[in-house]
Order: C-alpha cells, then sequence, then structure tokens
C-alpha cells in the first residue's frame, strides 16, 4: 500500500505544471522608426580614457558614475564600470570590467562574460570635436548614454548630446541626471 501511495505522489507532482518563469520587460527609451546613426570619425583612441556619467536612461542595470576605457589590439576597448553601490547606509565602490569588439565606425559590441552589463551593439551617436563629450546608445533603444570628460560643466556640449538623442528618437523625458 505505500508503494501505491508514493506512486501516487509521484504521478501528481510529474502532472504539477512547471512554474513559467517571464522575464523582465525591456524598457525601450527610443522611437525604433526614426533614424540613428553612428559617428564614423569615433576611433578606439578617441574613447580611451575616463568618463563620468552624466545623464542616462534608467532602465536596468543602472548606470556607473565614472567609465574608464583602455584601447586593446584590433581597436578593441576595455570598459571599467565604477557605481557605487549601497546597501542602507553602507555604500561603496563596485567595478566591472566589459571588453567591447569593434563592429563598424563608430560602434562596438560587448564580448565575455561582462557583456550582459551593457547588452547590444552600442553606437557613438556623436562625440564633440574635442572628444570631451559623446552620446552612446542603441539601435534598439535600450541603453543610452550622455558621458563627458568631467562630472560638471560643459552645458552647451550636455545640450548638443540632448538634441542628438532627441533627434535619433529618443525620449528625453525619461532621460535621467547621474549623481555622483
Amino acid at each position: 500500500m505505500r508503494i501505491y501511495a508514493a506512486l501516487a505522489v509521484l504521478v501528481i507532482a510529474s502532472c504539477t505544471p512547471t512554474p513559467v518563469v517571464v522575464p523582465a520587460p525591456v524598457q525601450i527609451f527610443r522611437d525604433t522608426s526614426a533614424q540613428i546613426a553612428s559617428q564614423t570619425d569615433v576611433t578606439a583612441q578617441r574613447m580611451t580614457g575616463t568618463w563620468h556619467i552624466r545623464q542616462s536612461f534608467a532602465g536596468p542595470p543602472r548606470p556607473a558614475t565614472t567609465i574608464a576605457i583602455s584601447q586593446g589590439p584590433n581597436a578593441m576597448l576595455q570598459m571599467t564600470l565604477t557605481s557605487i553601490v549601497c546597501n542602507g547606509d553602507d555604500c561603496g565602490e563596485r567595478q566591472s570590467a566589459v571588453f567591447l569588439s569593434p563592429t563598424g565606425p563608430g560602434r562596438w559590441t560587448p564580448i565575455g562574460a561582462g557583456a550582459g552589463v551593457l547588452g547590444a551593439e552600442i553606437w557613438v551617436m556623436w562625440m564633440d570635436f574635442d572628444s570631451r563629450t559623446a552620446t552612446l546608445g542603441t539601435p534598439s533603444g535600450e541603453f543610452g548614454w550622455i558621458m563627458d570628460e568631467n562630472p560638471t560643466g560643459g552645458r552647451d556640449r550636455i545640450i548638443a548630446a540632448r538634441d542628438i538623442m532627441d533627434w535619433f528618437g529618443y525620449d528625453l523625458t525619461r532621460l535621467e541626471e547621474v549623481n555622483l
């Protein structure tokens, strides 16, 4: 009798539906029917340096505050993202590295273990002629940043970066300041 009871439990358990895990909805921050382009004169060399994220779209993951970009072989980039992470009143820095492989003029795709941090191919939509401010995004509209070599200032360049994002269909009402 015990065998039949155990068998009945197994049969009933195998009939219970497996819970379906529904992924979180992807946030889209731009009208994907709008044109988008990358700036063709943006090179790995122009991307190198320390950047401060000034404005971003707040979809997951939350943006880093500082990014160090170095150039590797074959125009590859290593992007080291530094974020401030808080657990209650206890705050500290967290760093993660992302490697980016060039895919076209002003375009890189994240590769390897850290690729999930940024997701799809990243386009530099605009960079000022002195390489002080850059606007990055994805054609899918899931990602967008305005970054600058300085944590403050450069108001005219930030406005120009916002204008470019607007031109390429980004919803600027969802663009947020990144507090440093």
